[in-house]
């Protein structure tokens, strides 16, 4: 449990910096909103002066409260946390890093999306919801399970979008958070297509118990030992199933071109001691 909360606590710290440098660098400045919670405190930053650390946070303080009763006790509490830290992180950004950049909005939009998304993303490796939009949404479709959850976040980002453009006056300030919204969204899914693509590798060998090892030791999978014949002669043989993601279909074929390298070298040098 301590390895897990310092593992989450790290993930928040991480993903808030990032997403605090998208949101306070790029996108608050030039009035271009991010939709959820971090949306609405952009709107009451440009109107009130108030930060957007702690609008973020007060934002989340109802969908908190509607949490506990819906989705009970334990969630709630995980959520309190993750909304408290990463809000944190986002004023304490704004504290030390007093940057912003006011040049062209569409490059404000682009590099702002793409940052939002990568912070989103290290929270979401850990199944971690920071409140706004997301908890929203996911409220929503416990108390109504048809709903679908693309549809709701499309309608609530919607929704803080159109009230921005209303508050600012600027039918451009709206269209650029749509395109912020567009990039963020498809950062964030590229991002996570990455992630859950993966692959089928069936090994034929000999020595299926050394790579039964290597990839329970070095890779923490499970496997399947299968048994095969072969199609030209018709003899036994042993296959080793295992289905992995990207990263370490890499990784377990540089492992065995090595493992593969190592035993030419040896024979090699065996057949010269015996020559």
């Amino acid at each position: 449990m301590i390895k897990n909360f310092l593992k989450d606590t790290a993930a928040l710290v991480l993903g808030g910096i990032v997403f605090a440098a998208g949101l306070c660098i790029f996108a608050a400045p030039n009035e271009i909103l991010s939709g959820g919670a971090s949306g609405v405190a952009i709107i009451l930053d440009s109107l009130y002066g108030l930060p957007i650390g702690v609008g973020t946070m007060l934002i989340n303080i109802p969908l908190l409260i509607a949490t506990f009763f819906v989705c009970g006790r334990r969630y709630a509490l995980r959520t309190a946390y993750a909304v408290v830290l990463f809000s944190l992180v986002i004023y304490a950004f704004e504290l030390c890093v007093p940057v912003s950049y006011n040049g062209d909005p569409l490059l404000c939009a682009v590099f702002g999306g793409i940052l939002i998304a990568i912070g989103m993303f290290t929270v979401m490796l850990r199944s971690i919801v920071t409140g706004g939009s997301d908890l929203l949404a996911y409220i929503i479709q416990r108390v109504h399970p048809g709903k679908s959850m693309g549809t709701l976040l499309l309608i609530i980002d919607g929704v803080v979008v159109i009230l921005g453009a209303i508050v600012f006056r600027s039918l451009e300030a709206g269209l650029y958070s749509v395109a912020l919204t567009i990039i963020t969204t498809l950062t964030l899914n590229s991002l996570l297509a990455g992630r859950s693509q993966g692959a089928v590798l069936f090994i034929f060998s000999d020595e299926t118990e050394r790579i039964k090892s290597c990839i329970d030791s070095e890779l923490g999978r499970g496997c399947t030992l299968l048994s095969g014949r072969g199609g030209y002669n018709g003899d036994p043989r042993d296959v080793v199933m295992c289905a992995v993601n990207l990263r370490e279909s890499v990784l377990l074929r540089l492992k065995s071109t090595k493992r593969r390298s190592s035993l030419s070298r040896a024979r090699a040098a065996s057949a010269e001691t015996d020559f």
